[in-house]
């Protein structure tokens, strides 16, 4: 998909099919060139509009012969894949506009379905990538909430409250999202109260495991267009890879990243998140060959996990 001059057209079309593909004269390649789009339309039923100002084409529909025709597990996996690298960055965001171009060559009703998938792609999905049983009513109001842009309430029982009890959360819902075999809601909290009435009035972006958000008479949506939340706030994260780890290519993780490599062969690098725990995870998973040398909140988080796994093990030598 994308655009292009005449003349790259028919360049393009005489290397697949060859030099006799269009006359050698200047008016006759015009007549054959408009010949071949008035065929493309009318007898394949492609899609496709001009640009004036530019001299291009952009194609729009590829017709039904060019359609992809692709089974229902191939279409849980793409719909998978579209949740999961959704608002992704650097090499990620690549798989975006990888499945983009996918979907300029699904049929409309296709679209429909995965864009809605309340309506044609059933449960097992959810089920079968993430253990924890989700509520249908559950996902069906998350759901309708996120498109609609609508305030969302709910139940919610995680497993950091020592009580186990429930708390009433009142967010203005962002989106959906699979991370980490788990599928969240990604939301900008406006209230939290407790069975006892205790108020937490703080407005702050959090992740909501969907499997914990309760389905009872306190799950509903507003009637009205809620407000769009401010931007999430992003944390910095400085980190430095050792060998031999900094000596392969730097996965594009995080956002703005810039590297400066050191006389030793370990680079340090720099870049900024929205989620810091989801940050120290990933750094986490290098092992001995990472240090976190900041922001603020990535290396709190790091320092307090790895002393906590340190008491751990010498927990388990006793």
């Amino acid at each position: 998909m994308g655009s292009a001059k005449p003349a790259e057209l028919i360049a393009f079309v005489s290397k697949i099919v060859g030099e006799r593909a269009y006359p050698i004269s200047v008016s006759a390649r015009e007549k054959a060139f408009k010949r071949d789009r008035e065929n493309l339309r009318g007898r394949l039923g492609v899609d496709f509009s001009y640009s004036a100002k530019l001299g291009t084409y952009t194609l729009l529909d590829a017709g039904p012969l060019l359609k992809l025709h692709l089974s229902e597990t191939s279409l849980r996996a793409i719909y998978l894949l579209s949740q999961s690298f959704d608002g992704h960055v650097g090499e990620h965001s690549n798989i975006q506009t990888f499945l983009s171009e996918i979907f300029s060559y699904l049929s409309v009703d296709i679209k429909v379905k995965l864009e809605k998938p309340e309506m044609g792609m059933d449960l097992d999905l959810l089920q079968d990538v993430d253990p924890n049983h989700i509520s249908k009513k559950v996902w069906e109001k998350v759901q309708k909430a996120v498109r609609g842009h609508r305030k969302l309430t709910f139940n919610y029982v995680s497993p950091a409250y020592e009580d186990r009890q429930k708390r009433l959360h009142e967010v203005v819902p962002i989106r959906i999202q699979y991370q980490s075999g788990h599928w969240y809601l990604k939301a900008y909290r406006l209230l939290r109260r407790d069975e006892n009435g205790n108020e937490d009035r703080q407005k702050i972006h959090l992740k909501y495991r969907l499997s914990y958000i309760q389905e009872d008479e306190k799950l509903a949506i507003s009637t009205t267009i809620a407000s769009a939340p401010p931007e999430a706030p992003k944390y910095l994260v400085h980190y430095q890879l050792l060998p031999p780890l900094s000596r392969g290519i730097f996965s594009l993780h995080f956002y703005d990243m810039t590297t400066k490599t050191h006389a030793d062969g370990s680079v340090e690098i720099m870049g900024y998140c929205d989620d810091a725990w989801e940050a120290g995870r990933l750094l986490l998973s290098y092992g001995e060959y990472c240090i976190v040398l900041g922001g603020d909140e990535v290396k709190a988080w790091m320092e307090k996990t790895i002393s906590k796994m340190i008491e751990n093990y010498q927990y388990l030598k006793k």
